[in-house]
């Protein structure tokens, strides 16, 4: 960093070397192409990993958390920024807490990207498309993102029993599986299979099992997500007991070798049992929530039918409940010219921006007012969030 010029000696205290300032990154003008993309950028950076580091905090150490600006961001230049790290109790953080945190996505808090429209009307947290070139603005990023490939918790341990908890694809829709560190041989085949590929799809590589799953999910993923963490917690209990009898069983072996060699061959059969399983799993998920239902047996009661939330269904852009024999069938569009969030990103004024915004609205909100104040009286009175049971 000195050779390079990024940081001298003489910068901030004696003795202290500031990896983030030296190797962080803070747009300008001329790196972005413009002002108003320099700040575009530097609102993305400030949360890509600063909202992050809020929420971990946040959930792993409550009380710390709550001394921190989740509006700051993270940038090298951020005056007084995030600490590295901050204190917990001891004992407090445990393995399932580090996993539900890889799981998150800012559930319950004004960065929730399980709500609004964003998420459609079965709560998709997922933003995988990209915006239409040019367009400006920003999704938050969710510590459990659609593109994730594999995460792990590192659980550490004395006397070679360190335990490596594997999760593949999307944390929010994986089984954490153990591995030992000192474990010796691979893992099962279909781990480190050839045909683990993205490419092409194949039911002989274990991240393709979650990754159908995950995918499948996305119909409505409220509802299916929930079985699907419901299962994984399963095989999770499992897996914690197991762990704890293989160590004792273990500690009867004849030498450590022997040890050694018997959580390697526990833990891979159990992994690959725990793999064939989630296959089993998933094919179930088709028949269990396919054609927008929920079907659990073959009797005149067994199936239920999927149901739109309300506050979606109502919605003037929705069509619902504003549909008339001679239409509009699509809703009403409530059409906020881009012109206007380019405006925003370029720093128009809030006063500026409001008031062109009300006279966008005021254009459209005449179309089918009457039945959509109509359908809003009706839908306070229903549950906003069930996903089960067509009224």
């Amino acid at each position: 960093a000195e050779e390079m010029g990024w940081w001298q000696p003489s910068d901030g205290e004696p003795g202290i070397f500031d990896f983030f300032k030296a190797y962080g990154y803070t747009p300008d003008a001329e790196q972005a192409g413009s002002e108003a993309a320099a700040r575009e950028l530097t609102n993305l950076l400030r949360f890509y990993s600063g909202r992050r580091m809020w929420r971990i905090f946040s959930l792993l150490s409550p009380s710390e958390g709550a001394k921190l600006d989740p509006e700051k961001g993270n940038l090298p230049e951020t005056p007084n920024p995030y600490p590295g790290s901050v204190p917990a109790p001891r004992g407090s953080v445990t393995t399932r807490m580090v996993m539900s945190v890889l799981r998150d996505h800012y559930e319950g808090t004004l960065y929730d990207l399980t709500k609004g429209m964003a998420a459609g009307p079965f709560g998709s947290p997922n933003r995988g498309p990209t915006a239409p070139k040019g367009m400006r603005g920003q999704w938050e990023r969710a510590i459990s993102i659609h593109r994730s490939s594999w995460s792990y918790v590192l659980e550490a341990k004395p006397a070679g029993r360190s335990v490596t908890w594997l999760g593949y694809d999307s944390p929010h829709g994986t089984a954490y599986l153990p591995f030992f560190g000192a474990a010796t041989r691979g893992a099962p085949e279909d781990f480190h299979s050839h045909e683990g590929v993205m490419s092409k799809f194949s039911t002989k590589a274990a991240w393709w099992a979650f990754n159908v799953v995950n995918q499948y999910s996305d119909l409505n993923f409220a509802l299916i997500n929930a079985d699907v963490r419901a299962k994984a917690t399963g095989i999770e209990d499992e897996a914690a007991a197991s762990v704890a009898a293989w160590e004792a069983e273990a500690r009867g072996a004849a030498n450590e070798s022997a040890a050694l060699e018997l959580l390697t061959a526990r833990s891979n059969a159990f992994a690959d049992a725990k793999v064939h399983e989630w296959w089993d799993y998933a094919f179930s998920l088709f028949a269990k929530f396919g054609r927008y239902t929920v079907t659990s047996n073959e009797t005149a009661s067994g199936e239920e039918l999927q149901q739109y939330p309300a506050w979606w269904v109502l919605s003037p852009e929705v069509g619902f409940a504003t549909w008339a024999p001679r239409g509009p069938y699509h809703g009403v569009v409530i059409d906020v010219p881009w012109s206007l969030s380019a405006a925003a990103a370029s720093g128009v004024g809030a006063w500026q921006l409001a008031l062109a915004l009300a006279s966008a609205l005021v254009l459209t909100a005449g179309v089918g007012a009457v039945a959509y104040r109509a359908g809003v009286s009706a839908g306070s009175r229903l549950d906003r969030d069930v996903y089960v049971a067509q009224p």
